[in-house]
């Protein structure tokens, strides 16, 4: 583990109407740190421009302290809250937020931002000759008008140099995650992430959309129905047939249907879900001797070849890439 100091700060920059789950996420991730390290190395505080309660887009309030009363060091992190449209115009456009935004970069180790917090960083010009992401219905915004940016559409988080941004919402906390294995190691990041329940953390550059979510967005003719009982019986042995059942059509209709919705036959789909579904459990920790049963592989043996041949990679490189110390 690496040897860092004993404390620092996560600044969270909120104002009223911001995404509460833009913070809870990450803030979970840093207070899970200190409780497995059993001391307290996340600080963490909430800022805005008045200080005092700001409501946020649950109608939950939160404290919070004003910028001239934070005390920043160049241990510490800034991260910038998104929210839907209306709020975040005007968050983005005042100038206060803009100045402390630039204060805060001057300052301290690490700037990011969560979701369409990323906004907030391009009007203020941190992000000017910078790679960065935000959510995916707002990318080609960000393209648009920010000229000076590059903008990488399909990342779910990205890192230069010091500045970070995510594509939101849940996507905080695979950043949060990053962040807490740079500081300290992966291996406490993978702790955190089976503490909260979550895969052991997805690199920065996996796509925005899962393999179900492209598909369910293509659905037609009950599709959408099928990718979900596919996903909820995953660990079954399921054949052209039993989904044709389900359909209630033919083995052949269903064929023609899915491949022409989806250019890809019902059996190739529900392999890439089995390894992705796989691949996810890997990162989470857990053998792979119980893995190729929980995703329907009869054998492991024919787990290993087909991961291998749809990942390029072996189970047993996959486990050593996910186990190093550094991300």
């Amino acid at each position: 583990m690496r040897q860092m100091i004993n404390q620092q700060t996560i600044y969270f920059l909120v104002f009223d109407g911001f995404e509460m789950l833009d913070f809870a996420g990450p803030s979970a991730v840093f207070s899970t740190a200190s409780r497995l390290l059993g001391k307290k190395v996340y600080k963490q505080q909430a800022l805005s421009i008045h200080g005092g309660l700001i409501n946020t887009s649950a109608n939950v309030c939160i404290e919070t302290v004003k910028f001239e009363d934070s005390s920043l060091t160049k241990h510490d992190t800034l991260l910038v809250m998104g929210a839907s449209t209306k709020p975040l115009i005007k968050a983005s456009l005042n100038k206060t937020h803009q100045n402390f935004i630039n204060q805060s970069h001057q300052i301290l180790k690490r700037i990011g931002s969560i979701c369409s917090g990323t906004f907030l960083l391009a009007e203020a010009g941190v992000l000017n000759n910078h790679t960065a992401t935000t959510h995916w219905q707002a990318v080609d915004y960000l393209s648009k008008y920010y000229k000076d940016i590059k903008v990488k559409a399909n990342d779910i988080y990205v890192s230069d140099s010091k500045i970070w941004t995510s594509a939101g919402v849940t996507t905080g906390i695979d950043m949060a995650l990053a962040m807490v294995a740079k500081d300290f190691d992966k291996k406490l990041s993978t702790q955190i992430a089976k503490q909260l329940i979550v895969y052991s953390h997805r690199p920065g550059h996996q796509s925005q959309f899962s393999n179900v979510l492209e598909a369910q967005s293509k659905a037609t003719d009950g599709f959408d129905e099928l990718i979900n009982w596919l996903v909820n019986n995953i660990n079954k042995n399921i054949n052209i047939n039993l989904m044709a059942d389900f359909m209630n059509m033919s083995s052949r209709t269903l064929q023609r249907k899915f491949s022409k919705t989806f250019n890809q036959s019902p059996a190739k789909f529900l392999e890439i879900l089995r390894l992705e579904q796989a691949r996810e459990y890997l990162e989470s920790g857990l053998p792979i001797k119980q893995v190729h049963g929980l995703i329907g592989y009869k054998s492991e043996a024919a787990f290993r070849k087909a991961f291998e041949n749809y990942f390029g990679l072996t189970l047993s490189l996959h486990k050593s890439l996910n186990t190093k110390t550094s991300i």
